[in-house]
């Protein structure tokens, strides 16, 4: 285990740290992230037009289409709003002007994106079938206005003008030529029967979706979470980080296919993630914060269950990952690591059977066990098998659990012992 512990510190840790740092990811993980209240919006109206309950559901029925409508702007244009705010957070990286920026990266996005023979706004790639051109798009702009700007290939006006216009000046040139590029690209692939937006969904973002969305890469990605938390690095931040964009596209297309009325095409999205695999926080730790606070014989861990069993219901379980602890603690790692990839697995495998309802809506990742599950899919089953999940981490952790509190107890045993010698018994002349 030590092993395992050094190889973490000195080879794991060092690659991670460096993608997780890596300036495009970083303004691609940030830009989504900004998206995420307008999400929780749409998936409220969302919960609102399609009740879990069946006399709600009859009595919004002639609303379904207003309520819909919510989420239809917002959700529904994630990737139209993505290239503005990924262009922003990439352009504020670099200290250059992330309002022109982002402007331009929004033209860009729409020229790249076709138009119905009336000139009208194709709406299908404004949501989640449009992300990936629109991530492009904003590094696209941004990068090509940093480098002419480096290469002062920009307008410069004398002093005394309104900074306000110098900056537009300073970006007209950059902003001219990323959207030229971008029409004359389109204007070629239109002569051949297709646009930008096509080819790279076939050729990027349908693979991606489709790997990104199977088990497999589903669980790979808890494993490399777990690792980076054994060491101290918040696993789950850098791994929804580079992972949102898949995820949350995703769940835009549950969302879409659920107003639609159709069949629910995914279950590995965002939710998964979410409401099977880290209940009551990374690791699955809802059932081991409640064997703290009921079962320990250790008072230190008795306490620790006290301070820790609140935030875990919100699934904030950093108090019992450094007080118990389970960072570098090679005991606790072990449930720590294989537990929500069983819990994750074994969601996946009774969602595809058909047995509970796949996840439609987006709760905000604070909100309780049982409740997040019943609100991502309006399904009382889900509620049922969250439990199943919480029942068997609670399985996985508890031997780990008595094996170190057995340990806690015996240190403070001997302590207390030590105490109670007093100087001159524990001196000899």
């Amino acid at each position: 285990m030590d092993g395992i512990i050094k190889w973490l510190e000195e080879s794991y840790m060092p690659i991670a740290s460096r993608i997780g740092e890596q300036r495009h990811l970083k303004a691609i993980r940030d830009g989504i992230v900004a998206l995420i209240p307008l999400l929780l919006i749409g998936s409220l109206f969302l919960i609102l037009a399609f009740p879990p309950i069946p006399v709600l559901a009859d009595m919004v029925k002639p609303y379904v289409g207003n309520l819909t409508s919510v989420n239809n702007a917002t959700m529904g244009l994630m990737g139209l709003m993505a290239a503005f705010s990924v262009a922003y957070s990439l352009a504020n990286s670099y200290k250059m002007d992330p309002l022109a920026n982002s402007l331009f990266s929004v033209a860009a996005f729409m020229l790249a994106t076709p138009f119905t023979k009336d000139g009208n706004i194709t709406s299908a790639w404004m949501g989640s079938k449009g992300l990936f051109v629109a991530m492009l798009s904003a590094i696209f702009v941004v990068e090509i206005q940093r480098y002419m700007i480096r290469n002062k290939l920009v307008f410069k006006l004398p002093e005394g003008v309104p900074p306000a216009v110098a900056r537009s000046f300073t970006a007209l040139l950059p902003g001219f030529f990323s959207v030229a590029i971008v029409w004359f690209i389109n204007a070629i692939l239109l002569s051949s029967q297709t646009n930008i937006q096509d080819v790279i969904y076939k050729i990027l973002a349908a693979p991606i979706l489709s790997m990104g969305g199977s088990l497999p890469a589903f669980l790979l990605c808890i494993l490399f979470a777990q690792l980076l938390w054994c060491v101290g690095i918040h696993g789950a931040a850098l791994v929804q980080g580079i992972m949102s964009p898949v995820w949350f596209a995703l769940a835009e297309q549950n969302a879409a296919a659920k107003a639609a009325g159709e069949a629910l095409p995914n279950i590995v999205c965002n939710q998964l993630w979410d409401v099977y695999a880290l209940i009551g926080g990374s690791g699955a730790t809802l059932a081991l914060a409640f064997m703290l606070l009921m079962a320990s014989k250790s008072r230190q861990l008795k306490v620790l269950g006290k301070s820790a069993i609140i935030p875990s219901l919100f699934n904030i379980n950093e108090p019992i990952l450094f007080g118990m602890p389970i960072v570098m603690n090679p005991v606790i790692m072990i449930p720590f690591i294989f537990t929500p990839l069983i819990t994750a697995t074994v969601a996946y495998f009774v969602m595809d059977a058909g047995l509970v309802d796949k996840m439609f809506a987006i709760a905000p990742w604070t909100t309780p066990a049982i409740i997040n599950a019943f609100l991502d899919t309006g399904d009382i089953k889900a509620a049922v098998l969250q439990l199943g999940c919480f029942a068997i981490s609670a399985v996985m952790y508890y031997p780990f659990f008595r094996m170190w509190d057995k340990a806690k107890a015996k240190e403070e045993n001997i302590a207390t012992e030590e105490t109670k010698i007093t100087p001159s018994q524990g001196f000899h002349a």
